[in-house]
């Protein structure tokens, strides 16, 4: 990066053009690389799902990653590329990963992990290693208790989740007895926790159910909800899961209405005759803010279906991206000097409002948005 470039990369707002590297393979006796890289060739990593049950989640993610990097390098006249790291959401394999993003020498900052439990796993890695690592979904509300030092989300945590939910679900929705379902991870039991403790303080009839993250049939715990159940909050990262909890429920005539969570938004998959879900960010479909910059995506993409999962990647890769060419303003840069300027982002979002972080890495101001789903098509809840 030349220094008339970084200095127009500093004025411009909008994002880059893509080069995705593949991914770089470590070895056992791979070491931690030197703290300062030359900025001529700057890779940021995408850790997200690409592969498996929750791919549609990480596909989206990476879409809108790649988008930001060709809109910020085509503004800045930068060279940013993506190195890809597929933990198919399994902390073993965010951790392998991990080891790689830390052993790349031209790698500067993270994007991602995107599960609650896959940041557990990987950014305590990261942060001995000085590396930003920014996840644009993982909400679980201790992963900035201080332990990872490095970690940042541009998204609110379930301590805003839980509530935004237990008050919908009691004023909006007068539900007298709710069901809430966890999915046994992370992510999902102090969700659960949260939103079951709110509803009984409330005053709502509370029953408690689990599952496996892997169950893809929910008809022995559709029996177990009463016929006079109003609401069955579902704790879960896979649309599909919720999909079928609301087909099941009417297979056997229940009347309860399914409210998914975060990953349960994906007008793909999760479709039913009516439902709600809540998710950590707005629906750029229905911001007029937002439409030059679907219009954009739309062609950049050849219009692939996308909810509220791609859009903070895109921030987060906009805030590296940024933090990047701020360190490199004198030719080199350290991750430690990235994390220092992701640290003091105070940047518009494309989301609305203003992205700034508190010391321990948490949005400051966020709020979750509702949707409401009729016949498979999604509206902002009223």
């Amino acid at each position: 990066m030349r220094r008339g470039l970084i200095a127009t990369a500093l004025a411009v707002l909008v994002s880059a053009v893509v080069v995705t590297a593949a991914l770089a393979k470590a070895t056992p006796q791979a070491q931690v690389p030197p703290a300062v890289a030359a900025c001529t060739d700057v890779s940021l990593g995408a850790l997200f799902p690409l592969t498996g049950p929750v791919a549609f989640l990480g596909q989206e993610q990476l879409s809108w990653m790649k988008f930001a990097v060709s809109e910020y390098n085509r503004a800045n006249g930068t060279e940013f590329s993506i190195v890809e790291g597929d933990d198919q959401l399994q902390p073993a394999r965010s951790r392998t990963v991990a080891r790689q993003f830390v052993s790349n020498g031209k790698l500067m900052a993270v994007i991602g992990a995107s599960g609650s439990q896959n940041v557990i796993a990987s950014a305590g890695l990261f942060s001995k290693a000085d590396l930003a690592s920014i996840s644009p979904s993982a909400t679980r509300v201790s992963l900035t208790d201080g332990r990872f030092k490095t970690f940042f989300r541009p998204i609110p945590h379930d301590g805003v989740q839980a509530p935004t939910i237990v008050n919908y679900v009691k004023t909006k929705l007068k539900a007298k007895k709710v069901v809430v379902i966890d999915s046994q991870d992370a992510y999902s039991e102090p969700l659960s926790d949260g939103i079951q403790k709110g509803l009984r303080l409330k005053g709502v009839k509370v029953s408690r159910e689990s599952v496996a993250a892997t169950d893809t049939d929910f008809s022995s715990i559709v029996t177990n909800v009463a016929d006079d159940t109003n609401v069955v909050v579902f704790a879960t990262q896979t649309a599909t899961a919720a999909q079928t909890l609301s087909q099941q429920l009417r297979e056997q005539g229940k009347k309860a209405v399914v409210f998914g969570t975060d990953g349960a938004y994906s007008p793909a998959q999760y479709k039913p005759k009516l439902g709600y879900v809540s998710s950590f960010a707005s629906d750029l479909h229905f911001l007029p803010s937002a439409r030059g910059l679907v219009k954009k995506y739309n062609a950049f993409s050849k219009n692939k279906t996308f909810g509220t999962f791609g859009p903070p990647s895109y921030m987060a890769a906009w805030i590296a991206m940024t933090a990047t060419t701020k360190a490199c303003a004198d030719g080199e840069a350290s991750r430690a000097e990235v994390v220092k300027f992701v640290r003091s982002t105070n940047a518009p979002s494309i989301l609305g409002g203003t992205i700034r972080f508190t010391p321990r890495g948490d949005v400051r101001g966020g709020e979750f948005f509702i949707a409401k789903i009729t016949n498979g098509k999604y509206a902002p809840a009223r």
